[in-house]
């Protein structure tokens, strides 16, 4: 965002421009493929928009599965179920449809004494495969359970986010399914992990002030000239 403030001098028809940018610079999300896309290819339809992959898998780029069997699917599917961001989300449920559910697991480089959110979405289709559903989301020694249970109909995800403090240059970051009331579905997508920054964005009254201060140095300085051109003459 670009404040810029005009502040014209009826004395001399001077012109004083002041120009201040202030904004939040994006942070990069520090995770590889937080939304599960096919980037290298390694997607194999099994002719219903699914990927049944057991634990330990590194078929999803940048991700390798734990505890459970988990399904990787892509927007088109058989069952109507589709994700927001982008074209591939996971099924935690899997083909097996029972606890324990699969999960997904990154590690990522990070600076000791940085604050850190991880933030992730979870998905239902209603009233098809209705919540509520339950993971815990982990990032280092922090853990945090997130349920989701909206009412609306259709594809309906939801943004959760935990906090935490980096205590080593490389933490492990993992979602676990806990539960599903509806047995078949428990959707995960959008996960990232971004640096917390702060900057300072200046009030309006602050910018106003400063521009009536150099209008005010303006003036002072051309009421100055004035009075010594008087005096020579």
């Amino acid at each position: 965002m670009t404040l810029v403030k005009l502040i014209k001098n009826s004395i001399g028809g001077g012109v004083i421009l002041i120009s201040l940018a202030a904004g939040t610079a994006q942070a990069a999300n520090l995770l590889q493929n937080g939304s599960f896309e096919n980037t290298a290819g390694t997607f194999v339809n099994n002719g219903f928009g699914w990927m049944s992959l057991n634990p330990g898998s590194t078929v999803i780029p940048g991700w390798t599965t734990t505890t459970a069997e988990l399904a990787w699917g892509q927007n088109g599917s058989s069952d109507g179920l589709t994700t927001p961001f982008g074209a591939f989300r996971l099924d935690l449920s899997g083909y097996h449809d029972s606890s324990p559910y699969g999960g997904v697991t990154q590690t990522i480089n990070t600076t000791v004494g940085q604050q850190y959110t991880l933030s992730l979405s979870l998905g239902i289709l209603n009233p098809t495969y209705p919540g509520p559903i339950s993971v815990t989301a982990t990032a280092g020694s922090s853990n945090q359970t997130f349920t989701f249970n909206p009412s609306g109909s259709g594809n309906q995800w939801g943004g959760f986010s935990l906090d935490f403090t980096a205590t080593s240059t490389s933490t492990p970051i993992s979602i676990v399914g806990i539960s599903t009331a509806n047995t078949h579905y428990l959707g995960l997508d959008n996960v990232s992990v971004e640096a917390k920054t702060t900057q300072t964005v200046p009030e309006p009254s602050t910018i106003l002030g400063l521009g009536l201060l150099g209008f005010g140095a303006f003036c002072q300085r051309k009421l100055a000239q004035g009075k010594k051109s008087k005096q020579d003459n």
